[in-house]
């Protein structure tokens, strides 16, 4: 191994091969990092969407030991999209819903890190005609560190949370339409009973895939075939 190439990891000499199993103290000590990220999607006449969501992760890991770091961003920046797309997915009524929660590490090892707090936020412009528009935004934070551990109680966490931004938004909508209000709930969805009875989703090939759901808080765990949005 070459020992004089640079740092591109959370390994002293930047070992970059995922086999490679770190043995040296670390001189870093990284306590937790975050990742944010916000997409506006354009959905023609004058409407756009704009999901948006930031994730604040803690490390497990003694100080003087090293772990992947490489792989645990990775793991957070993906499911950091995928909340994202899931949101413009569930606006186009697609039946198929992205994982919301965080991946397991690929080697199976135990994670090295976990979430300690989430905001999302979910802002909606659409044409009301005769150029009017409206451009309702909610946002929340929550802790969510008590399901960090369990990425079936995550994703369920995540799907009510933007199930809680979606019932306001379209709330507003309905009624800058004309139409009155919804008479949607605008707290946090109940967890159906199912949800607290069947066990977390196991992964495929060290990684989870889409979900195919029913409904809101869907029962049918089941990983999907692979094809994740970039």
């Amino acid at each position: 191994m070459n020992n004089n190439g640079f740092n591109n990891g959370n390994d002293r000499y930047g070992a970059t091969s995922a086999n490679f199993i770190y043995e040296l103290d670390e001189p870093i000590h990284i306590k937790g990092f975050s990742v944010t990220y916000d997409r506006k999607f354009n959905l023609g006449n004058f409407e756009s969407l704009a999901p948006a969501i930031a994730i604040w992760v803690k490390t497990t890991v003694a100080e003087g030991k090293s772990f992947d770091l490489h792989h645990a961003k990775e793991r957070l920046r993906r499911m950091a999209r995928e909340n994202v797309w899931a949101q413009l997915w569930r606006l186009q009524g697609n039946p198929e819903a992205l994982f919301l929660g965080l991946q397991p590490p690929a080697d199976g090892r135990k994670d090295p890190i976990f979430i300690r707090t989430v905001s999302v936020s979910l802002t909606y412009k659409v044409n009301l005609g005769n150029y009017n528009s409206i451009t309702p935004g909610y946002i929340d934070w929550s802790d969510v560190r008590h399901v960090a551990h369990s990425p079936g109680e995550l994703h369920i966490a995540l799907d009510r949370i933007w199930q809680n931004l979606w019932a306001n938004v379209e709330d507003e909508i309905s009624r800058a339409r004309g139409n009155g209000g919804t008479d949607g709930f605008f707290g946090l969805p109940a967890i159906a009973v199912e949800n607290l009875t069947v066990p977390p989703p196991a992964p495929t090939n060290g990684r989870f895939d889409k979900l195919k759901t029913v409904g809101p808080l869907s029962t049918d765990r089941t990983p999907a075939a692979s094809g994740s949005r970039a």
